[in-house]
């Protein structure tokens, strides 16, 4: 199995600005609100658990529909044993791996993703319900399967919300990606991202050399916008991050 690469390129300095150039108006965003479960414990100084564990909880609540992702980001094959080992679809939930890229950073990435009726998920953190008790059987039977022994996923309270403002098919240059906006206290984040799927015939090779290509190709158009591209931690790590903070200090 070729796993498919998403390209992911984080953008630095003026939002708006940003946004403006790349085509982007408030009036043609969907928006979501994003919470992630963490088993937080106030007034430690350790860094988010799950995250720290390479796992990733995110709840996503919007006009259409709701959906719970548990990620398993980096990850190795070896981790993904048995039915995990490839992707599939079956009743309440999807499975998916693919390859993260992120400037020189090159993640594996393996998620279980729930679709919820919208709004669901919403009520359900305003309730201050255990996020542990809304994983689908399928959710808890791949963090039981894929995850080292020791790392408990219990007790897990949603943080947030982070409010998402999302842009599908932008034009940037030749190319089209997806462009994401997420403000939370303290943080203005936009992101880019397309992927690359393997063709028929694909080796390994012919699509990482395509990915490369279309990363080139994103990055180079733009910085022909004018646009900043930032490096470091991803958007996701600095959200968490900030909403643990958030919370030891409350």
């Amino acid at each position: 199995m070729i796993a498919p690469i998403e390209i992911k390129v984080n953008l630095d300095g003026d939002v708006a600005g940003a946004l403006r150039r790349l085509r982007c108006p408030e009036a043609a965003a969907a928006h979501r609100d994003i919470w992630f479960a963490e088993p937080l414990h106030p007034g430690t100084a350790c860094a988010p658990t799950l995250l720290s564990s390479r796992i990733v909880i995110r709840l996503r609540s919007g006009a259409a529909q709701d959906d719970l992702t548990v990620k398993l980001r980096p990850c190795v094959r070896a981790q993904l044993a048995g039915r995990w080992a490839a992707p599939f679809t079956e009743p309440g939930v999807a499975y998916r791996i693919e390859s993260d890229w992120s400037g020189d950073r090159r993640m594996l990435s393996a998620s279980a993703i729930s679709a919820r009726p919208a709004g669901s998920l919403r009520a359900a953190v305003a309730r201050g319900v255990d996020v542990t008790d809304t994983l689908h059987s399928a959710q808890r039977q791949f963090l039981v399967s894929c995850t080292p022994p020791g790392i408990a996923v219990d007790h897990l309270w949603a943080m947030g919300p982070v409010a998402s403002a999302r842009w599908t098919g932008a034009p940037v240059g030749n190319l089209r990606a997806d462009v994401e906006r997420w403000t939370t206290t303290g943080l203005d984040l936009v992101e880019l991202s397309l992927k690359v799927v393997p063709r028929q015939g694909d080796s390994p090779v012919d699509l990482h050399l395509r990915a490369l290509e279309a990363q080139r190709e994103l990055e180079a158009a733009l910085r022909t916008l004018g646009v900043t591209i930032a490096s470091g931690e991803t958007k996701t790590e600095q959200v968490l991050t900030a909403l643990a903070a958030a919370h030891r200090l409350g």
